[in-house]
Order: structure tokens, then C-alpha cells, then sequence
């Protein structure tokens, strides 16, 4: 039985489908509800030999797993890009544990990482010049106008990301152009010029440190791949006896 966290569009997740073999259940796993029933039709109707269990939940917290059809002999669970890097490293830690629990011994996990690397290289592309990462940035500030009746001016804040050698992550900001006043859901907060807002670390691993990350969980490291430039790498960890 394949588990897949975060499953968003299963894009990934029909290159791995295609190569696997002797699967009878697949259980994507994302907290959108209505897109995740969607693409479970879908891959449903695109694989009718596969068993398809979707689970809307949070993957951060416990959940319970569908029965299927088939009893697995094992759980493979399949956490592709590199949203692992998102949490800091006693967080990644836990949900690592809670998916060495979910799979028990014998199963696996398939999980992909950013590498640590050149600096300039991780600031530009958190930088780019298309301003994706800007544009994704800010829609947090848009949200809160949106949903907590925030009077934000998009305007008045600059997206910056810098790379902590120190720490090995990515630290992105929203940065106050001016001293200002924004209303939210009635309180006031005040910025003053220059200050930053603190929206998200994207940490950066090694494959050593990452595994060693993991074995605390319970797992050990099976099979690496990556890159040829070396700038990323998917894992396959086996959970010790």
C-alpha cells in the first residue's frame, strides 16, 4: 500500500505508479477535500486495477488509514519535492517517527530533499526574477485582508529571503517599506521601517545529515538518487527492525 503526503495533483505520483509493481492500494493524503476527491476519480479511472483510498487530514497530526480490499504485506509511504524541509529539524523529526509508526517494520519511505548548496544559487531562486516566490509570499498578507479582515497594503511590504549558513535553511520575510499601522480583525499592529515579518525556513540538508535526522526516527537509508549537479535528492529509507 503506497501512502502519499501532501498529495496535491498526484502529477509526481503517476511517473511512481507507472514503475511500481504488485501495488493494490494507493492512499493520497492532503487536506483539501474537494481536489483530493477529484483526483482520486481521476487516477481511479486512469489505474482501474489499483485500489484508491483517499484521506483529507492534516499529515502533520495522527491519522487513521483506510482497510483495502487487500491486505498489504507492507505500507510505502511517498513524501515527494521537498515540503520536509519546511519544518524545523525537531518537527521534521516527529513527523518522521509518526511515519516509521504508520508503516511498521518492513515498510519504507520514499522522500525527497533540498541539498544544501552554493548560497547565491539557493537566494536566486527564492529571488527569482519572475517574482513567483514574491507573488507567494505576500498572498499570506492577502489572506489575512481576505479571511481576518486585514487592511494590509501589499505595497508597503518587500518579499526577502536570505540563506543562514549557520542554521542551513532559507528564511524568507516580508520586509515594511515604511513605519505603518495595519488593522487586523480590529487590533492594530504597528511596523516600523525595515522591520521584518518572518513567514517561512525551507532548511537544507546533506544526505548525511538528513539520514542521520532519520535514523533517530527509526529508519536507515536504502538508496539515494540525485541530481547530476548534486543541488537535490530523493531517499528511500527502510524502518529498522
Amino acid at each position: 500500500m503506497l501512502v502519499e503526503y501532501g498529495s496535491g495533483s498526484s502529477v509526481k505520483t503517476r511517473i511512481l505508479l507507472d514503475h511500481l509493481q504488485a501495488i493494490d492500494a494507493y492512499v493520497p493524503v492532503d487536506i483539501s477535500r474537494d481536489h483530493l476527491q477529484q483526483t482520486s476519480r481521476n487516477l481511479a479511472r486512469a489505474y482501474p486495477g489499483l485500489e484508491v483510498l483517499p484521506v483529507c487530514a492534516d499529515f502533520t497530526a495522527e491519522f487513521d488509514l483506510p482497510i483495502p480490499l487487500t491486505e498489504p504485506t507492507h505500507c510505502a509511504v511517498y513524501f515527494p519535492g521537498s515540503t520536509i524541509g519546511n519544518f524545523a529539524p525537531e518537527e521534521a523529526e516527529r513527523i518522521l517517527l509518526q511515519i516509521a509508526t504508520l508503516c511498521g517494520t518492513g515498510g519504507g519511505l520514499l522522500i525527497g530533499i533540498d541539498l544544501q548548496k552554493d548560497p547565491q544559487i539557493l537566494e536566486a531562486a527564492y529571488n527569482d526574477s519572475r517574482g513567483v516566490t514574491a507573488e507567494f509570499n505576500q498572498n499570506l498578507l492577502r489572506r489575512i485582508n481576505w479571511e481576518l479582515a486585514g487592511d494590509f497594503q501589499l505595497d508597503a511590504f518587500q518579499h526577502v529571503a536570505t540563506y543562514n549558513n549557520a542554521q542551513g535553511r532559507i528564511e524568507i520575510s516580508l520586509r515594511s517599506l515604511c513605519d505603518q499601522v495595519v488593522a487586523i480583525s480590529g487590533q492594530t499592529f504597528a511596523f516600523s521601517a525595515n522591520e521584518l515579518i518572518c513567514t517561512e525556513h525551507s532548511h537544507k540538508y546533506t544526505v548525511a545529515g538528513f539520514s542521520r535526522l532519520a535514523a533517530r526516527a527509526g529508519f536507515t537509508l536504502s538508496e539515494q538518487w540525485m541530481d547530476d549537479e548534486q543541488r537535490v535528492a530523493v531517499l528511500h529509507f527502510a524502518v529498522l527492525d
